[in-house]
């Protein structure tokens, strides 16, 4: 059910950002724990609405999303949700093309991680920012694929990799 909730809440959010991009869509993927993160916390979903516009060479991507990820054994998972803005370079053709892009987002992080002592695991829930990079491809306007690397500003910080396809309209 929080699947199909987060969908539709992508879906609704990057229908409000076509009014400022011109390559607007929603997509679907895996969100990969790394660092501390790693040690506790499997691989698991993640969704995302992100919109962005490049004229010729420069330009912006902004987003919002949602990930989720199981924790090992009968520990609590975790999950994020929040948004992000980039500056963004691009390159290739009209209808496929690549880009590179890197920004600052702020969110909320739920999310288990080794403690101080061995075998304890510490639960933490916070706002703050997050700086991210990525690469992504859109193919024909129809379809893109994005790849980035997520670091949360907490104490100790946390990253993780999302990795999504998704669909432009």
């Amino acid at each position: 059910m929080r699947v199909l909730a987060a969908i539709v809440l992508g879906a609704v959010m990057s229908t409000g950002a076509m009014a400022f991009g011109e390559n607007s869509g929603v997509g679907v993927g895996v969100c990969i724990p790394s660092g501390d993160l790693a040690e506790v916390n499997e691989t698991s979903w993640y969704v995302q609405a992100r919109s962005l516009s490049a004229r010729k060479v420069v330009g912006w991507r902004a987003g919002t999303y949602y990930g989720d990820t199981t924790a090992h054994g009968s520990i609590d998972g975790g999950r994020v949700y929040g948004f992000d803005a980039e500056a963004l370079a691009r390159f290739g053709g009209r209808a496929s093309f690549g880009y590179v892009f890197a920004g600052a987002g702020y969110g909320r992080l739920t999310f288990s991680r080794p403690g101080d002592l061995p075998g304890v695991v510490v639960r933490s829930s916070e706002w703050d920012w997050s700086m991210q990079g990525g690469v992504g491809v859109v193919i024909n306007r129809k379809i893109y694929l994005e790849a980035m690397y997520v670091q949360f500003q907490t104490d100790p910080k946390s990253a993780f990799i999302p990795v999504v396809i998704g669909f432009q309209y």
